[in-house]
């Protein structure tokens, strides 16, 4: 099944947008210039550098770009505002963030965090499993041999974290995800949408390791700067991009 199949927009809502974008010029999703989906500008935002981060256990994550910006509105384009075309951009910039992070070696297989089933609802589908599936694609045209392996699982009710601080975060989460199914014999990298606290993304690294799985970091398409996600430098002491 070719990436743009995966958990493709559902209902009347998504349909007429698209039918909307073919009479009328795209507005940019980072900048809301008009006449083209994401504007050079926005797309040299993006290619400015990761955002080097580490979990507390010292696992390396990488974001595309701070949660701030046209990144941000990228964000929110794809995941509240059901801009199917761009996905291709976000895909892109979450293979970027792969590449960042320390060499795992090959093949490499990325795990999508997984949506909670009224996500999906409100947005027709598992978008970081989507993301997470244009990425592995993407990388594999380029000749990097890289897999996606939807092994993760929401195996306990969790609450919407939007409005949680990150100690209630942590908690919200805690022991929340389980495996399903063998997990990747070789490296893993965990992909998500944002990073704000780490509580996500902690958990799911917790749950594969738990599992045997070799995790070798966290990517993601934005990442906030809070207490508990710590930036470090990045290789050879440089400043971070």
């Amino acid at each position: 099944m070719p990436p743009d199949a995966l958990d493709a927009p559902t209902g009347p809502g998504p349909l007429l947008r698209a039918a909307a974008d073919l009479l009328w010029q795209a507005a940019c999703g980072g900048c809301g210039g008009p006449g083209t989906a994401w504007c050079p500008a926005c797309a040299r935002t993006l290619a400015a550098g990761p955002v080097v981060l580490e979990l507390a256990d010292g696992t390396p994550l990488r974001a595309a770009a701070p949660h701030a910006g046209p990144a941000r509105e990228l964000l929110l384009g794809v995941k509240e505002r059901h801009r199917a075309e761009l996905r291709p951009v976000a895909a892109a910039a979450i293979a970027a963030a792969v590449r960042a992070l320390p060499a795992p070696g090959a093949p490499v297989s990325l795990v999508p965090v997984p949506s909670r089933r009224a996500s999906r609802r409100a947005r027709g589908g598992d978008l970081v499993a989507d993301l997470a599936a244009r990425a592995a694609a993407r990388e594999r045209a380029a000749g990097r041999p890289t897999a996606v392996a939807r092994v993760l699982r929401v195996r306990r009710g969790v609450a919407d974290q939007t409005l949680l601080r990150a100690r209630e975060r942590r908690v919200n989460l805690a022991g929340a995800f389980g495996v399903r199914g063998p997990v990747p014999a070789g490296p893993c990298v965990v992909v998500d949408d944002v990073a704000t606290t780490t509580a996500t993304a902690t958990e799911a690294v917790r749950a594969l390791r738990a599992a045997g799985a070799a995790v070798v970091g966290v990517a993601c398409l934005t990442a906030a700067a809070s207490p508990v996600l710590a930036p470090t430098a990045p290789a050879g002491g440089g400043a971070a991009r």
